[in-house]
């Protein structure tokens, strides 16, 4: 499969509580998009892989457990960069759905 290219890249912050970060790129002609929640709380958090169907629907392809980046990454005080934080763990959602649409 070819190298993901970037078609559009989103953050969102609320105040105290949370950040995300969302891209979707193109693999190929398949959509794919990586979807991060960061929480205060890692129970709260998620981080998703999904790929665009035919029926032009999200569908489920893989998640990264929280337990595995959500120490790594600042808690959400106002200031942090979503993107810088959690663009490479949407790095390796992305190449985690290119392996499995291969």
């Amino acid at each position: 499969m070819e190298h993901p290219v970037t078609l559009d890249e989103t953050t969102g912050y609320d105040r105290t509580q949370s950040y995300s970060y969302t891209r979707v790129a193109d693999l190929g002609g398949r959509r794919v998009r990586a979807r991060i929640h960061r929480d205060y709380y890692p129970v709260q958090s998620h981080a998703v892989a999904e790929v665009l169907s035919d029926a032009r629907t999200w569908t489920h392809l893989a998640q990264a457990d929280p337990s595995g980046w959500h120490a790594d990454t600042p808690d959400p005080p106002s200031g942090v960069d979503a993107r810088r934080e959690l663009a490479p763990l949407a790095d390796r959602l992305i190449d985690r759905a290119a392996a499995i649409l291969a």
